[in-house]
């Protein structure tokens, strides 16, 4: 659960200020880790977060504003955001984690293609089907996550 005294904790204590941990940390936490999905879940992900950093009127002015807003992700402060904040990796969890690392560091230095066509929502299928999907366009599907955009709709 999101509490305020967690995101502090998170952000002071563990070093989150920096843009490309805090991106990390939130694949770690959202991403699929199965092989087969864990490289194009992740991308796609990180392509959600950038296409919300060029909407800030809707979705926040900075990184932190996106990952810290309310009800957006369900992997802040989950066991697995907690796992990479603490770095408290079993030795395959420290590899994923350098991995996703790259893929922060490349989305945010804006080296990644946009793999989902401009989404800016996703869900994990198989656990639910948001109302806010109906009103939306499927983009792209990464196996794992069902990819959205919210301007597309027509």
């Amino acid at each position: 659960m999101k509490t305020e005294k967690n995101i502090a904790k998170s952000i002071d204590e563990f070093g989150l200020e920096d843009d490309t941990k805090l991106l990390t940390t939130l694949l770690f936490s959202e991403a699929s880790k199965k092989p087969e999905f864990l490289h194009k879940d992740a991308t796609a992900i990180a392509c959600v977060i950038t296409n919300r950093l060029t909407k800030p009127s809707r979705f926040g002015k900075s990184l932190r504003d996106i990952v810290f807003a309310p009800y957006q992700f369900s992997g802040v402060n989950s066991n697995e955001w907690q796992k990479a904040v603490s770095k408290k990796f079993t030795e395959k969890e420290k590899e994923i984690y350098e991995e996703l690392y790259g893929i922060a560091h490349d989305a945010l230095s804006k080296a990644i293609e946009d793999v989902t066509g401009g989404a800016d929502h996703y869900f994990n299928p198989s656990l639910v089907m948001p109302k806010w999907a109906e009103k939306m366009t499927k983009v792209y599907s990464s196996g794992a996550h069902d990819f959205y955009a919210e301007s597309i709709k027509v």
